[in-house]
């Protein structure tokens, strides 16, 4: 299924850069941009794909469930981001998260994709403040929380935020597929359905 949905784009980004190629210093600006916006729409719909395919895996990966110390997966999560975050300032607020039972690797997905969010959405800052913590425990099940004071959205529309393709600001504002939230209710919500364990 990955190959037979790439195989497409494939071809359309070895045709535009053929083409480039071929009418090096023919084209006009106007053609040029069109050509642009070809190349980039290609790998947009290919990061859609691999964010798709990652989504489907979810319903259907093993658990493999361990103690998972979530302290350390939180700063190897802010160390994954030290690209994105460049020369930023940001003040990290991160209080001890402690043990849980859970998939280290699901869970490590959804602390990059939260964190990630906090990071990108609060990029207009010019001192960003992200906060990771805990609010205790529900029937058994820790609660965590990621707060950043950046864009926000319309609490109207907070329904919206975990569906498939649901995107709250224009895609020129913020990049994204619309998929990380409705990948992270859904590792969420299979560690509900599969352990219930108290953290430890």
């Amino acid at each position: 299924m990955s190959h037979d949905l790439r195989a497409p784009l494939r071809h359309v980004q070895g045709y535009v850069e053929m083409l480039r190629k071929a009418s090096d210093g023919q084209l006009s600006d106007k053609a040029q941009r069109y050509l642009n916006t070809i190349a980039e729409a290609s790998c947009e719909m290919g990061v859609l794909i691999d964010d798709l395919l990652a989504f489907s895996r979810m319903g259907r990966a093993e658990m493999m469930e361990s103690r998972v110390h979530l302290d350390e997966l939180v700063q190897d999560t802010i160390r994954a981001l030290e690209l994105a975050m460049k020369d930023r300032q940001i003040d990290w607020q991160t209080a001890p998260l402690g043990w849980v039972i859970g998939d280290p690797s699901l869970l490590k997905q959804v602390l990059a994709n939260l964190v990630g969010n906090a990071v990108k959405y609060s990029r207009m800052r010019d001192r960003a403040v992200i906060e990771i913590g805990c609010a205790g425990e529900e029937e058994g099940r820790v609660i965590l929380f990621v707060r950043d004071n950046g864009a926000g959205f319309d609490m109207q529309y907070a329904h919206k935020l975990f569906g498939v393709f649901q995107r709250l600001h224009r895609a020129e504002e913020f990049e994204g597929t619309g998929i990380g939230l409705a990948t992270v209710r859904r590792i969420v919500t299979r560690h509900g359905a599969a352990s219930g364990q108290k953290a430890r």
